[in-house]
């Protein structure tokens, strides 16, 4: 059996920090998820989590990390929607990079 996967998770990692420590305002998460169900019918949120990462020029950011997930459609404009709605989100959290990836889903059902 092939698989052709015709849903992905989207996931979304956001900080919880601005980068001199101070919180991301709760306002901007809601919106977000707001956003996102409005689009998608649905979002749930990620359980917060530490991370690190290493820049090009070998910068290392430490950070906690949340986010959400979105169950989406496998065509081109989904894709899209998510590849324009990254600069949107790294402007709203003030981040140089907003991590955003996407999986094939197939629904089990009975």
């Amino acid at each position: 059996m092939r698989f052709r996967p015709n849903k992905i998770r989207v996931e979304i990692l956001l900080p919880l920090f601005y980068k001199d420590g101070t919180e991301i305002e709760k306002s901007k998460f809601l919106e977000t998820k707001e956003e996102l169900a409005a689009k998608f019918h649905g979002c749930t949120a990620l359980t917060p989590a530490e991370g690190l990462w290493i820049d090009d020029d070998s910068t290392k950011y430490y950070d906690t990390n949340s986010g959400f997930y979105v169950v989406a459609p496998y065509i081109e404009d989904s894709v899209k929607y998510f590849e324009d709605y990254k600069t949107t989100l790294k402007e709203r959290f003030d981040q140089k990079e907003i991590f955003i990836t996407y999986y094939p889903v197939k629904n089990l059902t009975l």
